[in-house]
């Protein structure tokens, strides 16, 4: 997807059960966590830091400093299987 950037360590050293990803900010993209909560698929906006809250988050910001991308994160688990994952994917595309 164009615009999409992965959110963490680029040489892998992040923690292998959650992915934060920033999309280009859209009509779309606004509502993104509603619609994927629709469908039945969980997520999280900015970072763990700042749940619940109602401003951006610090980490987000230091880590890719643009306003225009909305970031979702994502949280793994051995119980997470390839066709979760391509669904999400999917839906992803639907929604972007």
């Amino acid at each position: 997807m164009d615009g999409v950037k992965f959110n963490g360590d680029p040489l892998g050293e992040s923690l292998y059960t959650i992915l934060s990803v920033s999309f280009p900010k859209t009509e779309k993209s606004e509502m993104i966590l509603f619609n994927l909560d629709i469908g039945n698929i969980c997520a999280s906006g900015g970072s763990a830091c700042t749940s619940g809250a109602d401003q951006g988050s610090h980490v987000i910001r230091a880590i890719n400093n643009n306003p225009n991308q909305v970031a979702v994160r994502f949280s793994f688990s051995k119980y997470n299987n390839k066709e979760e994952i391509d669904a999400v994917v999917e839906k992803l595309k639907e929604l972007i």
